[in-house]
């Protein structure tokens, strides 16, 4: 339309249909309420003040993340995770000796004794980790995420157990024995940011994980979270 969108649009699946769609109507922008330019004001100041209004406005928009809607918590029977030749329930059974539990749906976990078992099995290489092989200082070690997940980490600095996701809606931690143990995370994720919530179902306050981005240790929010959207 040429207008800065409400924010009742920015949430309207339409208007992002129409968005994408439609053209983009910068000349709109500007609008007839746009004076000429003048001799004093060869530039044209007022235009140029809003055009970056208007670009100010769209680069927010287009770097926004939505994290999914806050939802009741679901049952509390606990994720049920194949370990080798057996299935255990990781909230009533603990992880036992495992290391890496990965969490393809709702219904499929793997977990693995090892960390480079779970690395294997998800097809990751540090070899080709960017965030591995572009990191300024070699002497800061980058934990291992395959690309496309998004990983929690029990200590800081990627230390302990690990959990991994990469679908996007709200898991209860606690249902993977992970409540209030998340102290470091990755998100090895191109296209999707990642939410951290201090309550289930991602009630109690939310913190972003940006896409390909790591951080080694979450300061005051350390063994806070109860949920996760990745």
């Amino acid at each position: 339309t040429g207008l800065l969108a409400t924010e009742e649009e920015l949430r309207s699946p339409d208007y992002w249909t129409r968005h994408v769609r439609g053209a983009v109507r910068f000349a709109d922008g500007y609008g007839p309420a746009t004076p000429p330019r003048s001799a004093g004001d060869p530039g044209g100041s007022h235009m140029r003040q809003r055009f970056l209004t208007v670009s100010a406005a769209a680069v927010a928009v287009a770097a926004m993340a939505w994290a999914p809607q806050a939802q009741a918590a679901g049952p509390a029977g606990g994720a049920v995770a194949a370990y080798g030749q057996q299935q255990i329930n990781l909230k009533q059974n603990g992880w036992g000796d495992a290391q890496s539990c990965v969490v393809h749906s709702k219904s499929t976990v793997r977990c693995y004794r090892t960390h480079a078992e779970a690395d294997k099995a998800l097809g990751y290489s540090r070899a080709t980790d960017p965030l591995v092989t572009d990191a300024k200082d070699p002497s800061i070690l980058i934990p291992a995420c395959a690309s496309g997940w998004t990983c929690l980490y029990e200590h800081s600095n990627g230390g302990g157990r690990r959990l991994i996701f990469n679908d996007y809606y709200w898991h209860n931690l606690n249902e993977y024995g992970f409540d209030n143990q998340t102290s470091s995370w990755r998100n090895n994720q191109t296209d999707s940011w990642s939410w951290l919530a201090g309550g289930t179902g991602g009630t109690g306050g939310q913190i972003s994980l940006s896409t390909k981005s790591y951080s080694s240790n979450l300061g005051s929010y350390n063994d806070w979270a109860s949920s996760v959207a990745a």
